[in-house]
């Protein structure tokens, strides 16, 4: 739930390839976590299925940043 409350401060500042992860993450989370509540999940179950796959768009998200960061500092040719 707090990622999701400073999400909403950051999103202004990152790049456009990270927004569209974002952007991809929170459509399936939220989606994901209203057809869990529609079929009587546990909630304290359901935040956390909803928050490992969260952690796998943040890490897709540390791969992007990475990769952006090898190519910055490579010296130009």
């Amino acid at each position: 739930m707090e990622a999701a409350w400073a999400y909403r401060h950051r999103r202004e500042i990152v790049g456009e390839e990270i927004k569209e992860v974002a952007g991809k993450a929170q459509h399936r989370l939220h989606g994901r976590y209203r057809k869990l509540m529609a079929q009587g999940k546990n909630k304290a179950e359901l935040v956390t299925v909803v928050g490992q796959e969260l952690l796998g768009f943040i890490w897709a998200i540390g791969v992007k940043v990475k990769a952006a960061n090898k190519e910055s500092q490579q010296p130009a040719a």
